[in-house]
């Protein structure tokens, strides 16, 4: 497998680690705010930072965007301040995904 791309490696570090903190911190949270179930989270959370600079390094995304294109396309429009209708919009389908 070719070598991971720093930024992208930095990106998914951040990311995992952000996760981890969340799962161990706040677990309802964390589901709403990175769409992963409990039984992911609990993983997350025993997760050593090793581990997750190891997980980093895979070469890909280790993460995708929670908002729909058009609502990504509206805060670029808007020039990356989001306008509460586009936070709303963003909640609310945080909120739809966790429904049982």
């Amino acid at each position: 497998m070719p070598s991971a791309d720093p930024e992208i490696a930095e990106l998914n570090l951040l990311w995992l680690i952000k996760a981890r903190e969340l799962a161990r911190d706040n677990r309802k949270k964390a589901a709403v705010v990175l769409g992963l179930d409990a039984r992911l989270l609990e993983a997350i959370s025993r997760l050593s930072l090793s581990e997750l600079n190891t997980m980093a390094q895979s070469g890909v995304m280790q993460f995708q965007p929670r908002f729909r294109s058009a609502l990504l396309r509206r805060l670029i429009e808007q020039g990356g301040t989001p306008a509460l209708s586009i936070r709303l919009q963003s909640l609310l389908m945080a909120a739809g995904e966790q429904a049982p």
